[in-house]
């Protein structure tokens, strides 16, 4: 993946308190795995502050609400593969122009 450190770079930027070094693999499910606890405590503490985050983000109105109705498996890591999709996009759009 030539766009990895742009994507942790962005990642980094969106999501202040959610810690992952450079040097770190960063790999869909490292991430996914890495989030999805952090996500998890948000839900239960902090939900204003997940919202922001995925406004930030730009994740979908309707996907994430979607994600959040009743009934609905693991929550936590769908978040964090929908944050984990929008955040590649941006990072490959950044390194896209980043080279012109």
């Amino acid at each position: 993946m030539d766009y990895q450190k742009e994507l942790i770079t962005v990642s980094q930027k969106l999501i202040p308190d959610f810690e992952i070094s450079q040097e770190e693999s960063f790999h869909k499910q490292s991430f996914i795995d890495k989030l999805s606890p952090y996500i998890s405590h948000l839900l239960d503490t902090d939900f204003q502050k997940l919202v922001q985050i995925m406004y930030r983000i730009d994740v979908s109105e309707k996907e994430f609400a979607l994600t959040l109705q009743p009934g609905q498996i693991d929550i936590p890591a769908k978040l964090a593969e929908m944050i984990y999709e929008r955040l590649c996009l941006k990072a490959k759009i950044r390194a896209e122009y980043k080279d012109k």
